[in-house]
């Protein structure tokens, strides 16, 4: 087969490189992963993401730059470790180590090269530091996240996707995903050599390349350098370079060390050793020459050769020097200018465990639903309501048996607890007016009792106070440890002014729960808010009213998948790895507020309200710099964006299925050209007799030969002879 043979014709030394990436792959993707599993990750996102801290918001402090870092704490280490690298041996991450830009290589090594798009003879260097100047400042200004064009998400959810992986799945049939796709098999899989996105679109790639050039220019550093004096012009190694980084001056190979990844492929092809990955000695001249005997001087090996032109004016000027300064000052410009389970606590002062811790009470009731009144007493005094006696919440209870409507609650009655700051009854009314006020206002908040529990979760479209919050332990088990290393010092610390074991017991550890920053964590109070917005069924039986016209209406796709895509962004990412760094539904609707007050964006007192977003951006001290008004674009990026959401999960509607976002018009444009550049392929694999000669892509394979090989295409001689030829005959045939 085709395939097998290609793979066959790689060169020795090559294969090992491509052994050590296939290696690279299983360290770092699903279904093993094993070094993002070492420091808690599962992947190359998060802790581990090597291309987000550098991002430039205007306005943006020291402190936010150190967040960031912080952040990605991992991949901070792990990039400056690859320049560190780059700096003396050259770009040995790139060519022998990056998963993400060896797979896409390994595949591209086995089609046909006539299939493939050939863009290494393209302006390399403008495309690639235009775009990473957009991608360092303008893309964060304009609100798009660095996220939607990354192959490091991209790769790894597709072995992911292999593995079985369900996120994956989800991802890679998003519409982002679908893009991300399609340009790792344009710029990857059907590229010229794989490296096509490397080489334009990876701002590792494109800082790995300044500090390669950087490094050589001192001999002390390994490089692939030419010895000019050997180069036969054979162009070999240029048509063998998988970044088009040589390119054949005078017949004589020149390397751009912007470009080059050190694979050492030219180095392999090199049958006259003209070119090589070495360093070279303090002086390449001897010193002294003994009496009677002629040195030889040693090759001249050059990692830098600069062309310069004979030309005059214009065509003179070195315009790749020309264009990196421009956009290097425009960058610094922009800068510039925009610069746990807790201790049993009390008794049951009212006597209602005489009957309810009993074991077996259970009955159906009047509507067939099996009821159970056995109250677990150890679970209850050791919950959030274990101080609270039960007559507190069931006031109208006095009499055995029990009436229904004696046993409601009312969560806005205060109880016999006090405040020990204030000295008065505790009370949820405040919260409860907060929440009557919310978008979720019209849900229970009174009249709770055993026998409505259905009729409260399965007909109300609002939550109830009880949906929400339920009479958990007071300190979650997980978080026991911790709390019993803070409480030990309490009875001496807090005692000399606090005394009495009531106090210790009924506030000790509401106490040491706020030390512990909170009973939940930020990934608890998702999955509250998961309870209801993650049931896609219940959600799509949401109706919303109009204020103005007081019609209803049902909710649309976006609303319904609220879940699913904030699980898409980064921020759920970061949660999904409990890396707290993340934002929480709480952290952006009712930042810094009671969090009963959650409103509806399009009212002004919403915190998720256009004219609010910069302060509840800057509200958790992550984006302090969204305050500043050339950033508004960034705080109104849409955080439920249906692109993040697989396709088989969206609401089957008219929004879901219309062409409304530029990422489905990507991918409109790069479907046709996928299929096209496949069958060519394959017909091309199947029927196709096996060329002795050099194969070039029917795609930029003539533009290759003239700009980087120096030599005009066969099909350019074969018609400029053919015309000569006929100008030969019309001359002959005029005498």
């Amino acid at each position: 087969m085709r395939i097998i043979q290609n793979i066959l014709d790689i060169p020795k030394e090559q294969k090992i490189r491509y052994l050590i990436i296939i290696a690279s792959c299983l360290l770092f993707f699903a279904p093993f992963a094993f070094i993002p599993g070492a420091v808690g990750n599962d992947d190359l996102c998060g802790k581990m993401c090597m291309r987000r801290f550098f991002l430039y918001f205007p306005g943006m402090t020291l402190e936010d730059l150190t967040m960031a870092i912080t952040v990605a704490w991992m991949g901070v280490i792990l990039l400056f470790s690859i320049f560190l690298t780059t700096f003396f041996y050259g770009r040995l991450w790139c060519s022998y180590i990056c998963p993400v830009g060896g797979f896409p290589e390994l595949v591209s090594r086995t089609l046909s090269d006539r299939w493939k798009i050939e863009y290494r003879s393209l302006p390399q260097v403008p495309i690639r530091y235009g775009y990473f100047a957009v991608y360092v400042l303008l893309m964060p200004t304009l609100g798009i996240s660095a996220c939607t064009l990354c192959n490091f998400i991209t790769v790894p959810r597709l072995f992911e996707s292999m593995s079985g992986g369900m996120r994956g799945f989800a991802y890679i049939f998003s519409t982002i995903g679908l893009v991300n796709l399609a340009l790792l098999i344009l710029l990857g899989f059907f590229a010229s050599k794989g490296r096509a996105y490397c080489q334009f679109l990876c701002p590792i790639g494109a800082m790995d390349g300044l500090i390669n050039r950087m490094g050589a220019k001192l001999r002390f550093t390994r490089r692939i350098r030419v010895e000019r004096d050997r180069c036969t012009g054979c162009n070999i190694c240029a048509r063998n370079c998988m970044t088009g980084a040589i390119k054949m001056v005078d017949r004589v190979a020149v390397v751009d060390q912007l470009s080059c990844m050190s694979c050492n492929e030219c180095v392999n092809v090199c049958d006259w050793h003209a070119i090589d990955w070495l360093a070279l000695p303090p002086d390449n001249q001897p010193k002294r020459k003994k009496k009677g005997i002629d040195f030889h001087p040693l090759p001249d090996w050059e990692a830098v050769y600069i062309v310069k032109p004979e030309a005059k004016g214009l065509k003179a000027v070195n315009w790749q020097r020309v264009f990196i300064g421009v956009i290097l000052g425009l960058a610094i410009s922009f800068v510039f200018i925009t610069q746990v389970q807790a201790k049993q606590r009390q008794t049951d002062p009212d006597g209602c465990f005489a009957c309810h811790a009993l074991e077996g009470l259970e009955y159906i009731d009047e509507k067939g639903v099996l009821r159970n009144s056995t109250i677990n007493q150890q679970h209850y005094l050791s919950s959030l309501h274990g101080s609270v006696p039960c007559k507190d919440c069931h006031r109208e209870i006095k009499d055995f048996p029990h009436k229904v409507e004696n046993g409601e609650v009312d969560c806005a009655e205060s109880c016999h607890l006090e405040e020990p700051s204030e000295g008065e009854a505790y009370t949820h009314k405040k919260a409860t007016e907060v929440f009557e006020k919310s978008t979720h206002g019209e849900g229970w908040s009174k009249g709770f009792t055993g026998g409505n529990r259905l009729k409260e979760s399965e007909e109300e479209q609002n939550p109830s106070c009880r949906l929400c919050h339920q009479n958990s332990l007071y300190i979650d088990p997980e978080k026991m440890p911790e709390f019993k290393a803070a409480f030990d010092h309490t009875e001496s610390e807090c005692g000399s002014c606090h005394q009495g074991e009531t106090w210790l017991n009924q506030f000790g550890g509401h106490i040491m729960r706020r030390f512990l920053s909170g009973r939940q964590s930020k990934q608890d109070e998702n999955k509250m808010c998961d309870n209801c917005h993650a049931n896609k069924e219940r959600m799509a039986k949401v109706e919303v009213e109009d204020k103005e016209t007081g019609i209803k209406h049902k909710v649309g796709s976006k609303f319904i998948l609220a879940s699913n895509s904030y699980e898409r962004t980064l921020h759920g990412r970061l949660l999904a790895n409990n890396d707290d760094h993340g934002v929480s539904c709480n952290d952006c609707h009712t930042p810094g507020k009671d969090r009963h007050a959650i409103f509806n964006h399009k009212l002004i007192s919403a915190s998720t309200h256009k004219d609010n977003l910069d302060k509840t951006c800057s509200a958790s001290g992550c984006h302090n710099y969204s305050k500043k008004y050339i950033n508004s674009a960034f705080t109104q990026t849409d955080m439920h964006d249906l692109d993040y959401v697989p396709v088989y999960e969206r609401i089957i509607s008219s929004e879901a299925l219309n062409l409304n976002s530029g990422w489905k018009l990507f991918l409109a444009f790069f479907i046709p050209i996928i299929i096209i550049l496949t069958i060519g392929s394959i017909i091309w694999s199947l029927f196709s007799k096996r060329s002795k000669s050099v194969v070039f892509s029917l795609f930029g394979g003539n533009h290759f030969q003239e700009k980087i090989i120096g030599r005009k295409p066969k099909s350019k001689v074969k018609a400029s002879k053919f015309k000569k030829k006929k100008q030969t005959i019309q001359r002959g045939q005029d005498k």
